[in-house]
Parts: C-alpha cells; sequence; structure tokens
C-alpha cells in the first residue's frame, strides 16, 4: 500500500494532477490483499473417509490424546 502509494504520490507531484495518489492507495491495498489471499488461502480438505494424521515438527506420529487421568 506504501510503495503504490507512494508512486502514485510521485505521479501526482511530478504530472500536478490530484488522480493518481488515491489510486495508488487502492491498488496498493488489492495487491496486498490478493498476496495475503495467495500465500495463506483455503487449505484442501482431506479426502473422504480418511482422518488427518497428527505429526509432530519432526514429522513423527504424535500420541494419541488421552483423558486426565488415563493412560
Amino acid at each position: 500500500m506504501a510503495v503504490w502509494g507512494g508512486a502514485g504520490w510521485l505521479l501526482d507531484r511530478w504530472l500536478d494532477a490530484r488522480a493518481f495518489f488515491p489510486v495508488g492507495i487502492i491498488l496498493g491495498m488489492a495487491v496486498a490483499i490478493y498476496l495475503v489471499v495467495a500465500r495463506y488461502g483455503a487449505v484442501d480438505p482431506p479426502p473422504a473417509g480418511k482422518r488427518p494424521t497428527r505429526t509432530t515438527q519432526g514429522g513423527r506420529p504424535s500420541r494419541p490424546r488421552t483423558q486426565k487421568g488415563q493412560r
């Protein structure tokens, strides 16, 4: 948003106009939202009928969770 807004501000100063700064801000917000959605968008659901496996950071299967007092 700051980069495209700054580019719009520079174009406004250079061309003595007032339209490029707001357009740059809006374009910057649109690009930022697109990048966030592209990077952190929806995750594919697991195949039907299969439970997702739980793994630790090292990739090993984790222990099943138990109720308090049970082993």
